[in-house]
């Protein structure tokens, strides 16, 4: 079967397109914006980005106006774009934000529409989570010989094409949407096993990764996994607790590396001023904010009185978020560099997709496993991104994007391939 798809999708330009600028987005854009200062750099994140769109929009350009209306989610994507445009406008860096809120929007907003045009059929839906497989298990392969490079060197780290240890993690939680539902569908115990061994094998990367957030993450996805499940609470108590017992009794073998990393109180404490210094800037900017990328140290001068970091201690508050001068929240980030308006309209897309869900009555135009995998991951992730700016890293952005445009598909029917078209409003199953 998986044949058969992918010699029919071969047949199929757009959605080639977007799965080669998958792979460039995914295991290549951190490193290329890392040399942003070259003349091509910028070129190429752009080309990536923008091909599956024209792509898209050469494929069904015929197609596009014929539709008495555009669906709401493509309108609302409209609006949320010009919002963009206007925080561009009334930042206070308009430069920084020319290029952050652009690489949002390509790597995100964008790809929304694409992988929402994109993946109106269950066969093309499957092969993205095929897609998310292969990445995912050549990540656990790189990141398996980034630990044993970490065993010759002590400062080594486990990053996994991100540059840094956390976006690792989420990229390791958004992909394994792939071997999840992938797990969820297999007939074959061989299928079943190889899924499983591929899930319990990205955990344990994620633990060696030893960062809080990606560990948040996956306690989250367990928890309402386990919620899916009859007297699935309990259990998951019942182990929570058989871990903590054992991290008690095992907490002085625990190697030094992962017990700071887990149990660092600083960064925990500058997250929590970081709330008091939010609030100063949407009460000073509530519409279209600070600007995206700008810096915050004009909120947090040589004389700032912390209100939850303890003045005590052996680093000062301003020596923490010295040089950085980000939220790493992306919530506040939305509310403070982005402005109230763009933060409504982006959270009145999640609602509007989720609402979309429950609407579902023809059970065999929803695949309710899938969509419900797909929500959990995407909590694991947005639980995550409480403790970092998650979507300014345009691998993390995209995929959580094509995620978003999938799940906006829920109502799909047939197995068979069908050309690719916008869908229109007055033409999705009810």
């Amino acid at each position: 079967m998986l044949n058969d798809n992918i010699r029919q999708l071969g047949k199929n330009s757009p959605i080639m397109v977007y799965f080669l600028s998958t792979l460039f987005v995914v295991f290549f854009s951190v490193q290329t914006i890392q040399d942003w200062q070259s003349r091509w750099a910028p070129g190429v994140i752009i080309l990536a980005c923008t091909l599956p769109a024209f792509a898209v929009l050469v494929s069904n350009w015929s197609d596009l106006f014929k539709g008495k209306t555009w669906p709401v989610e493509i309108k609302i994507v409209i609006f949320i774009a010009i919002l963009g445009i206007l925080n561009i406008c009334f930042s206070e860096d308009q430069l920084a934000s020319f290029k952050g809120m652009g690489l949002f929007l390509i790597s995100g907003v964008l790809v929304f529409s694409i992988s929402f045009s994109l993946f109106n059929t269950k066969q093309t839906q499957r092969c993205f989570f095929y897609f998310c497989s292969f990445c995912f298990i050549v990540l656990l392969l790189y990141g398996t010989f980034e630990f044993i490079q970490q065993l010759n060197i002590p400062e080594g780290r486990i990053l996994l094409v991100s540059g840094n240890p956390i976006p690792a993690g989420s990229l390791l939680i958004l992909l394994s949407s792939g071997p999840l539902i992938l797990l969820s569908k297999s007939k074959n115990n061989w299928q079943r096993l190889f899924w499983v061994f591929c899930l319990l094998s990205g955990a344990f990367l994620i633990t060696l990764i030893a960062q809080r957030g990606p560990a948040l993450a996956m306690v989250v996805m367990v928890f309402f996994l386990a919620a899916t499940k009859r007297k699935g609470i309990w259990l998951f108590t019942l182990v929570a607790l058989i871990i903590v017992g054992a991290g008690y009794q095992l907490a002085d073998k625990i190697p030094s590396q992962f017990k700071n990393e887990l149990l660092k109180e600083e960064t925990l404490l500058v997250r929590m001023e970081l709330y008091h210094i939010a609030l100063d800037v949407v009460k000073e900017k509530p519409i279209f904010g600070l600007g995206f990328n700008s810096s915050l140290s004009r909120f947090i001068p040589y004389d700032y009185q912390t209100k939850s970091y303890p003045t005590d201690r052996k680093s000062s508050f301003q020596g923490m978020v010295a040089g950085t001068y980000v939220f790493d929240n992306m919530i506040l980030s939305f509310l403070g560099e982005m402005g109230g308006f763009f933060t409504v309209a982006y959270i009145a897309l999640g609602v509007y997709l989720v609402i979309n869900i429950f609407k579902v009555k023809d059970s065999k135009l929803f695949d309710h496993s899938q969509t419900l995998l797909i929500i959990i991951v995407l909590l694991g992730f947005v639980s995550h991104s409480m403790t970092f700016d998650s979507l300014k890293y345009p691998h993390l952005n995209w995929i959580f994007h094509s995620l978003l445009g999938l799940m906006a598909n829920c109502k799909v029917s047939g197995n068979n391939y069908q050309s690719l078209s916008i869908p229109r409003a007055d033409a999705r199953p009810e």
